[in-house]
């Protein structure tokens, strides 16, 4: 019976919206990110944003969207020849950045929607790799929530908010990061939410995310925490570059690991450009990444070279992120 009850779940179960978060300033990723918008660095042979419209999509969602405020016409133009963002559908946000909780009421106000259906949010930097049964049988265990949150568990001294939760591991709280001891394993907000927006208010222009949706002051809001779980992180310079070379580790150690099948199916690792015993990428250097189309073969220590390039690019004392020309230096 109880087979049989998760058999028709699975079948009946339905993402209705995906909500990409791709308006931010991109402030971390260096000089390279005033310029290049975030969600349009490489992960190989594939944008951040195509990946993430690749994942909603393997995920069965009914519509996808995506929010656009900083740089977006470089962002739209970008995606308007390419077949991966068919049916996609672009938020613009004018004149100001509405933060989080605006670009889902954005959303949720739309003709086409009208506060009706359940919507997943992901940010376009993360990836928080959970299979369609992942993350059905996550959320299956909740009684229509209006909202669901998914936690990690990080370390303090990166930065992050805490999030405190009850027994029930409903959330209590949030903690800053300036209140918490350094050096502290903290549960914090990953940036994915599952949202019935038939239960939301509606609340137009600038809001935060825990001001007009995750009201947890006064709803009783749950919060799943994710453990064991892949999870890479693109949305600093350094963690780009640490997650980057990560994937080329994991192909060598593990190739049939599924956030790499997910790659190499979607066309953005080709895996005969891999060099496993130099660790590098479409490069005769040890330690390099080479993203344009010529191969590499000049005596360069590591790096990452984002697109073809104009101009011979010169060794540099440590690790370097390169792109037309711009050299962004990693400490």
């Amino acid at each position: 019976m109880q087979n049989s009850k998760l058999s028709f779940f699975k079948i009946t179960m339905q993402i209705d919206h995906c909500l990409i978060l791709a308006a931010g300033f991109g402030t971390r990723m260096g000089v390279i990110g005033q310029q290049l918008p975030k969600v349009l660095w490489p992960v190989f042979e594939k944008s951040l944003l195509e990946l993430q419209v690749a994942y909603a999509r393997s995920l069965g969602v009914k519509k996808i969207y995506i929010n656009l405020h900083y740089m977006g016409e470089v962002i739209e133009e970008y995606c308007k020849n390419k077949t991966a963002f068919e049916d996609v559908i672009f938020l613009w946000e004018k004149p100001e950045i509405l933060d989080i909780g605006g670009a889902i009421h954005q959303l949720a106000s739309r003709p086409d929607v009208k506060y009706k259906g359940k919507l997943l949010v992901l940010n376009a930097d993360q990836f928080f790799y959970l299979s369609k049964d992942q993350i059905f049988k996550l959320i299956q265990n909740y009684q229509n929530p209006k909202c669901l949150l998914f936690n990690y568990w990080v370390n303090s001294d990166h930065g992050y908010n805490a999030i405190e939760v009850d027994e029930k591991r409903h959330m209590k709280s949030i903690i800053k990061n300036k209140d918490i001891p350094k050096g502290t394993r903290i549960e914090t907000y990953t940036g994915i939410s599952y949202i019935d927006l038939n239960q939301l208010v509606p609340v137009p222009g600038v809001s935060s995310f825990f001001e007009s949706v995750c009201l947890y002051k006064k709803d009783s809001i749950p919060t799943v925490l994710l453990e064991n779980v892949d999870y890479w992180d693109f949305g600093t310079l350094q963690r780009y570059w640490d997650t980057c070379f990560s994937i080329l580790k994991t192909y060598r150690d593990f190739s049939n690991h599924p956030f790499l099948r997910f790659l190499v199916s979607n066309y953005s690792l080709k895996t005969w450009k891999i060099d496993l015993n130099k660790l590098s990428y479409h490069s005769a250097t040890p330690s390099v990444i080479n993203l344009g189309s010529e191969k590499l073969v000049d005596d360069l220590n590591e790096c990452i070279v984002l697109n073809d390039l104009t101009e011979k690019i010169h060794k540099r004392a440590g690790k370097s992120v390169w792109w037309r020309g711009i050299c962004e230096d990693l400490k």
